[in-house]
């Protein structure tokens, strides 16, 4: 049975089981918290779009909440300290890869340091090291003053090595696995709504050029919404190849191979300020496909909403579910 068929029987069981009232894929909704590559960006040229790194939540609303994190770069502190104030206990981190920008907040993650918190990270097994082991050799000496040993969220950590498999099923949203070109090995990801309606495709660290972009396409078949790493412009890409790192050209004309509803450009570099990205990378993009957008850190954005609405219809319903959250939380202490 071929992926397409595979995944078809999937969402048929999930939107079997699916609740009355959520024909709009239960409010997924997507927050960036950290949308910059390589190290963070601070300063009042990057003001606009954000110097964290890599970090995007994939929230699924209704019955169940529940959330799904693309990789720890610093952008996961402020992830971490707003779940927690919000009442989550549970955690999903999907890691792309352990290269420094992706992982760099896993530090200042807050659910690592209490003891009443689960967290569960999947990632990939490389180089003769299981996940458990990469994950630990960041928590330790001469790297970080407390050893891993010493998390207090310890027993309730749990690792999942995803090589060789397709997907998983994560709290009745499901994910698939698509390998990325990139070196050291990287993995893109797919989160579905729960109805399985609306569906993020979560493409970075990847480099054009090789058989993995067909792959790509066809796992990006109709996806809701394409995030991809435009960390170059055509013209900065030949200085580059080989880095493990694409343009938002590439990403635009991968998304309307796939037709995707949108694309978001991410991963941004940290040497472009956001004068920059708006005045070369965007129409870059948006030459191949109109419905591009530089991914904005601090942004919430409803799918359902950016697939039948646009996007400024996607950021107002983003916003109106995060603030109902957060108030909903402060009532409920």
């Amino acid at each position: 049975m071929g992926r397409a068929k595979r995944l078809a029987k999937v969402l048929q069981e999930v939107r079997k089981d699916r609740p009355r009232g959520q024909e709009r894929g239960g409010h997924q909704l997507t927050t960036f918290w950290g949308v910059r590559g390589t190290l963070p960006t601070p300063g009042l040229d990057y003001v606009r779009y954000g110097g964290q790194t890599s970090c995007v939540e994939i929230r699924s609303m209704g019955p169940n909440p529940c959330s799904i994190v693309c990789d720890g770069g610093s952008g996961i502190a402020k992830y971490g300290d707003a779940a927690i104030a919000r009442g989550d206990r549970v955690f999903h981190i999907l890691l792309s890869h352990m290269h420094y920008d992706h992982v760099m907040g896993l530090t200042k993650f807050a659910p690592f340091f209490r003891p009443d918190t689960e967290v569960h990270i999947y990632g990939l097994a490389k180089g003769g090291f299981g996940l458990r082991e990469l994950f630990g050799r960041f928590f330790s000496f001469p790297f970080f003053p407390l050893e891993f040993k010493d998390l207090p969220s310890l027993p309730n950590l749990h690792f999942h090595e995803i090589n060789g498999i397709e997907g998983v099923l994560i709290e009745g949203c499901r994910v698939e696995f698509q390998l990325l070109n990139h070196p050291q090995a990287a993995v893109g990801f797919r989160v579905w709504s729960a109805a399985g309606d609306t569906s993020v495709v979560y493409a970075t660290d990847h480099e054009h050029g090789t058989g993995t972009d067909e792959a790509l396409v066809d796992f990006s078949k109709d996806a809701t919404l394409f995030l991809y790493d435009s960390t170059f412009s055509q013209e900065a890409y030949p200085k580059f190849v080989g880095w493990g790192h694409s343009t938002a050209f590439m990403g635009a004309k991968f998304a309307a191979m796939a037709k995707a509803k949108w694309f978001g450009l991410f991963h941004h570099d940290p040497d472009a300020p956001d004068l920059l990205l708006e005045a070369k990378l965007l129409p870059e993009a948006q030459k191949i496909l109109p419905q591009s957008f530089l991914a904005r850190e601090g942004d919430t954005l409803h799918m359902a909403s950016l697939r039948d609405d646009g996007l400024e219809k996607a950021r107002t319903e983003g916003a109106f579910f995060k603030f109902s959250q957060k108030n909903h939380d402060l009532k409920t202490g």
